[in-house]
């Protein structure tokens, strides 16, 4: 069955789940695009007509999804390396890398970033290899390849340049630390061309876009797989992009790398201890928006017209952050958890004076208000534009300023729904909107209920009290404040979600299965984030003496309040 008309045409249920905590039997111990595609018959099959995944582009060191090193470089750790999906590659490859028991192993738990990336890269180089060598003409795969290169030139060959250069400095992806002429793509061809390795090396960058072709014909397979399942597959386009990046080596002038993008504290957010003074750092570099703003957004338009190759729907990350954004002088990770203890002089004494900012300003001046909302109706429209027919969700929820409410409504562009965050409003929640309980860094119903009751307990006037009322009276409960989600409290959240006007209902897996699982917890960093994993696929979810029946209940909701997709 196909998909027709926008996204946000008709009301519709949809499922939040990031690909790499999802299985199948076969994978390499992370999600991938066919455990996506099984996601979506698991979607169709319980009519869920819309499928949410975040952001899908390769990261290097730090695995956060929202740490990319390319604005357009598919993540080849979410790749499908099954010997039949990838030109060049056979079982021998695969046993020889990756033998049985190993995969086994790999399989078992949470992610393990630090062996499961280099090994599906190697495993595409050696399919590389293997094609070049003995290519097969009636395929026509090696001539596909060659063309993909020519029509994709413009951002390819920086990226493998760049990524064979990580490779060259044995993983150190920080191009600030590398030889000048490795530090931008002119000069790193002359000095490939004067190097008595050149071959090598130029097998190298042609290895990392093999896997950039491959990656482009797997997510476009994705697509189209569930457009025939009748699901619309919705992706995301991340606010910034990391400082030790492709994009920022080769066009430093589009940064500003003397200032950090992040957030000042949330009271809606749980963070980790080091965000409750300063916020969160995210560690990414700065935009210097007159820059983009004189080549007519070009990059920004670059990166929302790619995502719309893929996807159905794109959230926009951080919408805030285009109005005005939050900078730090400082660094993230380390650097800003040593900045966690100080005061406000302390920290001005370490960076000359500089401390945190709005920029362009602050919401509470006038002048920069207006300022403010100039800039960010004048950047969404430039990616409304460039999204063509793929539909836009702004991540803004809670409370925020009236302007920025008023772009909303203007752009037409629609946003996030917390329940538990606002009241509802008089006329009801915007029909233009995603409703929600919880993202990859929100607690899942089954963490915060009984969070929430606690804190209640505590301090019965308090703002976890609130919320904890307004989550209630949001469902219809009537009776006493529950201390835990059990299975009649897990229902009717879900029927009050679905019942909204908002045009898209959209559940995270904990929050479909009414379990506690949470993929990040904000401001967080190191190889024990971003790992988290399904137990199981979700086909054995559907199966199970638990799970099953509250899919089924939830699939039955989907109907009764008119979300089925048929």
């Amino acid at each position: 069955m196909s998909t027709h008309g926008r996204a946000l045409g008709q009301r519709r249920a949809g499922l939040l789940a990031p690909v790499f905590a999802l299985r199948h039997a076969d994978d390499l111990g992370i999600g991938d695009v066919r455990a996506l595609r099984e996601a979506a018959d698991f979607c169709a099959a319980h009519g869920f007509g819309v499928l949410q995944i975040l952001p899908v582009h390769e990261t290097f060191g730090d695995h956060s999804p929202y740490q990319a090193i390319s604005s357009r470089a598919l993540s080849p750790a979410l790749l499908s390396l099954s010997p039949g999906e990838v030109p060049g590659l056979g079982k021998q490859d695969l046993d020889e890398c990756a033998p049985p028991d190993w995969r086994a192993t790999l399989r078992a738990g949470n992610v393990r970033h630090g062996a499961v990336h280099p090994l599906k890269m190697h495993l595409l180089l050696a399919a590389h290899r293997n094609l070049m060598e003995r290519p097969d003409p009636a395929s026509g795969d090696a001539e596909e390849f060659a063309s993909f290169k020519r029509r994709e030139a413009g951002w390819l060959r920086v990226y493998a340049l760049y990524r064979m250069l990580v490779t060259e400095y044995e993983g150190n992806a920080d191009w600030a630390d590398w030889r000048p002429e490795h530090r931008n793509p002119a000069a790193t061809e002359r000095w490939i061309a004067e190097h008595p390795q050149r071959r090598r090396l130029e097998c190298l960058v042609d290895g990392y876009a093999f896997a950039q072709w491959v990656g482009h014909r797997q997510w476009t397979e994705v697509k189209r797989h569930c457009e025939r399942r009748g699901v619309m597959l919705m992706g995301e386009m991340s606010f910034g992009i990391g400082r030790s990046s492709a994009d920022v080596s080769a066009n430093p002038e589009l940064f500003d790398l003397d200032w950090n993008i992040g957030t000042p504290p949330l009271a809606a957010f749980d963070t980790n201890k080091d965000s409750e003074t300063w916020g969160q750092n995210w560690g990414l570099p700065a935009y210097r928006w007159q820059v983009h703003r004189e080549s007519g957004f070009a990059w920004l338009r670059g990166r929302m017209a790619w995502e719309s190759r893929f996807f159905h729907l794109c959230r926009i990350d951080h919408l805030r952050g285009y109005f005005r954004t939050y900078l730090f002088p400082w660094h993230g990770g380390p650097c800003h958890a040593g900045f966690a203890t100080l005061t406000a002089d302390e920290a001005a004494e370490r960076t000359g004076g500089l401390l945190p900012r709005f920029h362009p300003g602050r919401d509470d001046d006038p002048e920069a208000r207006a300022r403010n909302d100039r800039q960010g109706r004048e950047i969404i429209a430039a990616l409304q534009d460039a999204a063509g027919g793929m539909d836009l969700v702004a991540e803004i929820m809670g409370d925020f300023p009236g302007y920025m409410r008023r772009a909303l409504d203007d752009l037409k562009l629609a946003n996030l729904v917390f329940p538990q965050l606002e009241e509802e409003p008089a006329g009801g929640y915007r029909e233009r909107a995603l409703a929600a309980y919880a993202n990859h860094d929100h607690m899942p119903l089954a963490a915060l209920i009984p969070h929430l009751a606690g804190m209640a307990r505590q301090s019965p006037d308090g703002p976890d009290a609130r919320r904890l009322r307004l989550l209630l009276r949001f469902a219809g409960w009537d009776g006493e404040p529950p201390d835990a989600l059990d299975e009649r409290l897990l229902a009717r959240l879900q029927e009050a979600l679905f019942r909204t006007p908002c045009m898209l209902a959209v559940l995270l897996t904990s929050d479909l299965l009414g379990v506690p699982q949470r993929f990040n917890l904000p401001g967080t960093y190191g190889a024990e984030t971003w790992c988290e994993r399904l137990d199981f696929p979700l086909g054995g979810y559907a199966a199970h003496p638990l799970f099953g029946p509250r899919i089924a209940t939830a699939a039955r909701l989907i109907r009764e309040t008119g979300r089925h997709p048929w």
